[in-house]
């Protein structure tokens, strides 16, 4: 009779321990499916960065050309004053 509950404690044992690894493959399978959402969105978020740099860079290059545009007037503007200061006089 010892052997007989040894054995069916050994058997709720194993039972135990198969129960418990089909728990971890299934969770194991939800993290692996979690990583793979996680990638694309990292490779969606790389993907946004790289177009925000591109985007501060012509900002940048716009922001350069309108200073030299502005520069440029004020140059001409400077000449109209002259011209029309000499001419009022």
């Amino acid at each position: 009779m010892a052997m007989e509950s040894v054995l069916k404690q050994l058997e709720t044992r194993i039972e135990e321990l198969v129960e418990s690894y089909r728990g971890a493959v299934a969770r194991s399978a939800e993290l692996e499916t979690k990583v793979g959402e996680c990638v694309a969105e990292i490779d969606e978020l790389k993907t946004q960065l790289a177009g925000t740099t591109n985007a501060n860079e012509r900002v940048e290059s716009l922001e350069k050309e309108r200073d030299e545009l502005g520069a440029r007037l004020e140059k001409v503007l400077g000449l109209i004053d002259n011209v029309l200061g000499e001419s009022a006089t």
